[in-house]
């Protein structure tokens, strides 16, 4: 029986590394995109000749690493264009073609079309300031808001506002950012007539945090224990949130954490942790953002850009 689970084991490790560079693969060359449908376990399966299960298994893996999202009663489809690690793929090809064809609906010629927006968002970066009471979120959404909107970003931590120099800085951007704290944002706001935005987070992150906890003790390692409490609090009213553990690197000890425990390295954690502190499987971390605040983001980038031109 030994061998046999082992045996069973290896075939799982090895179908999940092929299906994980088959799905890389296809993205980066636009053989998928986006919303794609993959083959159902039963069929991959059959091309793969590996055991349904491993096939499955494989797929629960993937599905926490926010490459595949699994629909009851209708398959699993390819969620994005990235790759676990973070890596930017080719633009999807079908996005693009519909894209293009709605500057043509509206008279815009393709290149036309690519000439503005190049000018919108390289007449000068526009620059946002993140608001937070700790430096977990702080350093996150810094990342985020440079990586994925190519914004200039400042910090202004909230226990900080009453610096006359950080008030002076941010009369110096175009808006402010928080991902809570409305009423102490909108207070600053107002002092140095900015707009602001209160940052909603991806529902699917929690829905995919709530899925870990349902089947195991799940681990979130942080380096400010402010961002800890929160998150404790927040998940507190989940159900199995008994399962949820907080660490915080450089003070605990993460030897605690049991092998191939689900993992969230917090971004600002990751450059203290590497696999010699700890033996749980790390849970790729993907963007913060909602659709709606992502929407918020891009409107003040683009009022931003108008009036530079005007």
């Amino acid at each position: 029986m030994a061998e046999s689970a082992g045996a069973y084991e290896r075939n799982g490790a090895t179908v999940l590394r092929l299906m994980r560079g088959r799905i890389e693969t296809d993205l980066s060359t636009g053989a998928l995109e986006h919303g794609d449908r993959l083959p159902s376990v039963r069929d991959l399966a059959r091309q793969l000749g590996a055991d349904p299960r491993a096939v499955l298994a494989a797929y629960q893996h993937l599905v926490e690493e926010g490459l595949v999202e699994i629909r009851p009663r209708s398959g699993v489809f390819v969620t994005g264009a990235f790759t676990p690690a973070g890596h930017a793929l080719a633009l999807p090809r079908r996005w693009m073609l519909d894209t293009l064809l709605a500057g043509i609906a509206r008279d815009i010629p393709p290149l036309a079309l690519a000439d503005h927006i190049r000018s919108v968002f390289g007449a000068r970066r526009a620059r946002a300031a993140v608001l937070e009471c700790n430096d977990d979120q702080i350093f996150s959404m810094r990342e985020e808001l440079r990586t994925f909107f190519g914004l200039d970003v400042v910090v202004a931590p909230l226990d900080c506002l009453v610096n006359s120099g950080v008030l002076r800085e941010l009369h110096d951007v175009d808006f402010l950012i928080s991902a809570g704290h409305a009423d102490i944002v909108a207070r600053t706001a107002a002092i140095v007539n900015k707009p602001y935005v209160i940052a909603q987070a991806r529902p699917s992150l929690m829905g995919r945090l709530s899925r870990l906890l349902a089947r195991d003790s799940v681990y979130f390692l942080v380096i400010d224990p402010r961002f800890g409490a929160k998150m404790r609090r927040i998940v507190a009213p989940m159900p199995h949130s008994e399962n949820f553990h907080v660490l915080v690197v450089n003070r605990d000890d993460l030897s605690v954490i049991p092998p191939n425990a689900p993992t969230y390295v917090m971004r600002g954690a990751r450059p203290f942790v590497s696999n010699r502190l700890h033996s749980g499987r790390e849970i790729p971390l993907q963007r913060i953002f909602s659709h709606e605040t992502s929407r918020e983001i891009l409107t003040h980038m683009l009022a931003c850009a108008h009036k530079t031109d005007a």
